[in-house]
């Protein structure tokens, strides 16, 4: 009999591991790390340790919540594979490097070095979507989770049951994106993310005309309109953005972005519209210091920049150049996590993280463009995979998500991290 341990992602947005171990096997689902709010008493939160003697690491995509840790795991002795796309697994090592430069920035503890890096690219095993392939005598299959380019979803016909693990989906299609088609073998285990279990998105096509509405409502007052996104996906989301709304004023892509964007151009398989996002990449500036900067805010001009909860990245410098100017604009493109700068700005008007503190007299404003599925397209998604069983994770609001998926008649249950479920 098979079970499932849930080492992290349970009842939060961050840390995701869960290790399934088949009876002959054990994988284990994502190694990720959350990333604590300014003034947590710890910066990093971290999954449950895991036993080493695992045949195969599943890495659904590069984002640290997923990906952080799995270096850490060749730093304890792991010698196996992991395995992911090409485009989650080159933007991965992207990201765990820059973890090694801000925590040696920062004075904190590294969680792994840059020997572990490379010990975790020796063991990359490249898959991609439509893909089978074994790990130990269970059969993996690889599916386009829609989330960011490269995302997978995995499934596992261990012999004696299926298990599909999610990790971050979407099944609506983006600018960036397609989404994800959720047709499966059966499935008699379901692990599903959750992130937005209470909330509906609004209609992307609306979602779009009222971002591109309030950056040309700036642009007309000669403004600069500050884009902070997330490194990969939003970013090069909201490049096709501007471009498909005609947006009539120099754009500029900053920070990680910049590096992302054109690790992404090269799998461009994983694109929905590869060529436009060529295109408006080209299109855009890139400064590279604190002058070039300085051009870019002589305006009107709209910048696209990380991070995109405000904590760091070239948006902190130009933050505290346009915070009092009234034509300009703020625009955050995606959710801000309790305890974020992000968050605080939007619930007092002060942005506030390491020592800059600034009472925002610009318009700054929230667009919510989600990458996860919201809750209407979490039960469609259910509906359509009839699976026998739904263990909810990656979310803070599954009591109510799991109650209601039980009065429509599923076996359904929301673990906390540690527990261990029998399949």
């Amino acid at each position: 009999m098979s079970s499932l341990k849930f080492l992290g992602g349970c009842r939060e947005v961050g840390r995701s591991a869960v290790l399934l171990d088949t009876g002959s096997e054990k994988m284990l689902f994502d190694y990720g790390l959350k990333l604590n709010g300014p003034g947590a008493e710890e910066s990093v939160s971290k999954p449950g340790r895991v036993d080493l003697k695992i045949d195969g690491v599943l890495m659904t995509h590069c984002h640290l919540d997923h990906s952080g840790l799995v270096p850490r795991l060749y730093n304890e002795g792991f010698d196996e594979s992991t395995y992911s796309t090409a485009t989650s697994f080159d933007l991965a090592k992207t990201l765990w490097q820059d973890s090694i430069k801000i925590a040696q920035m920062e004075g904190r503890e590294q969680e792994f070095l840059k020997s572990d890096i490379k010990s975790t690219i020796r063991n990359h095993r490249r898959v991609t979507f439509g893909q089978t392939f074994p790990v130990g005598n269970s059969d993996v299959s690889v599916y386009d989770a829609g989330h960011v380019p490269g995302s997978c979803s995995f499934f596992v016909d261990t012999g004696k049951e299926t298990v599909l693990y999610t990790g971050d989906i979407n099944t609506i299609d983006t600018r960036l994106m397609k989404g994800a088609n959720p047709k499966y073998p059966d499935v008699d285990v379901l692990i599903i993310e959750s992130t937005y279990a209470d909330i509906d998105h609004s209609s992307r096509k609306e979602l779009e005309k009222n971002f591109a509405k309030s950056v040309k409502e700036r642009l007309a007052k000669d403004g600069v309109v500050i884009v902070p996104s997330f490194a990969i996906g939003r970013s090069q989301e909201m490049l096709l953005v501007l471009q498909e709304h005609g947006i009539d004023a120099q754009v500029y892509l900053d920070g990680m972005a910049v590096e992302a964007t054109k690790k992404i151009l090269r799998y461009p398989e994983f694109l929905r519209y590869p060529d436009e996002l060529k295109r408006a990449y080209h299109d855009a500036k890139t400064p590279s210091d604190d002058q070039e900067r300085k051009e870019a805010l002589k305006g009107p001009s709209v910048i696209v920049t990380t991070a995109g909860m405000l904590g760091g990245g070239p948006f902190a410098y130009y933050i505290e150049q346009i915070y009092d100017e009234e034509n300009c604009s703020i625009l955050m493109t995606g959710y801000q996590v309790e305890g974020t700068a992000g968050r605080k700005l939007l619930d007092t008007g002060i942005y506030k993280p390491d020592g800059i503190d600034l009472d925002v007299q610009c318009h700054y404003e929230l667009f919510d463009f989600s990458a996860h599925v919201g809750r209407k397209e979490l039960f469609e998604y259910i509906e359509k995979v009839n699976p026998n069983k739904v263990i909810a994770m990656h979310g803070e609001e599954v009591d109510g998500f799991v109650g209601d998926l039980k009065e429509s008649g599923y076996d359904a249950e929301a673990p906390e991290n540690g527990d261990t479920v029998t399949i």
